[in-house]
């Protein structure tokens, strides 16, 4: 499950306070393909942060995969984040002086995995987001699109049971955004993997099994079948 319990996210000091996020309360599976939709501002990409222990929050708890992620240590939640989640920002974040292999390697460095292990699960993970070939290219080298399918490739190469996907067709033309939320809907199916997507787009989050639309740092509505 993926559980907030009250939370609530404030920045600033004193009289230059800003909440983000004000008393959420949430259950949802961690089986499903997720949106949580508002406005910019609205506090959802916090609560995406907030989840992905990217953040913590100000008051409140938040449950998943039966970790309380409020109670975790630095290196208890960096395992947390790099074992369980798999992450795709509007932004790409991918290395540009490094090639597409060596971007993709690095979360099974991080993890420890042995060398010997790391060639076929990277090679897999190219060929999942169609980027066959482009080893040896180095990240910035490639378009947008690529570039993103590239991040993609580098979140599910250690086989997360949750990928969140902040606001993932954000810089990209409308074409290519279709092409990439085909693609992560697509190894929702193929991988089992659970789907959490901010969104201020309608169109994909109807495509959503559930849908959670945010306002002034609250939810505003709940919508799809949560069981």
């Amino acid at each position: 499950m993926i559980e907030a319990r009250n939370i609530s996210k404030s920045y600033g000091k004193k009289n230059n306070i800003m909440t983000a996020v004000n008393g959420i309360n949430l259950k949802l599976p961690d089986t499903k393909t997720i949106a949580i939709v508002g406005k910019s501002g609205s506090g959802k990409s916090t609560l995406l942060h907030l989840i992905g222990g990217l953040d913590r929050p100000t008051t409140g708890e938040v449950i998943i995969l039966k970790h309380n992620l409020t109670k975790l240590n630095k290196k208890e939640m960096d395992k947390y984040r790099s074992q369980d989640l798999g992450f795709v920002f509007q932004s790409f974040f991918v290395e540009p002086n490094q090639t597409c292999y060596q971007n993709v390697a690095l979360p099974l460095e991080i993890n420890k995995v042995p060398a010997s292990q790391r060639k076929q699960r990277i090679l897999n993970a190219l060929a999942q987001v169609d980027l066959v070939g482009k080893e040896k290219n180095k990240a910035r080298t490639l378009s947008g699109g690529e570039k993103q399918r590239l991040a993609i490739a580098r979140a599910i190469v250690t086989e997360p049971k949750i990928i969140l996907a902040d606001e993932p067709t954000g810089n990209l033309d409308s074409a290519t955004g279709d092409k990439v939320i085909d693609l992560l809907f697509n190894l929702h199916k193929s991988n089992g993997t659970a789907l959490v997507i901010v969104t201020h787009d309608l169109d994909i989050a109807k495509r959503c099994d559930i849908r959670v639309y945010i306002k002034d740092g609250q939810v505003d509505k709940l919508e799809g079948a949560v069981k």
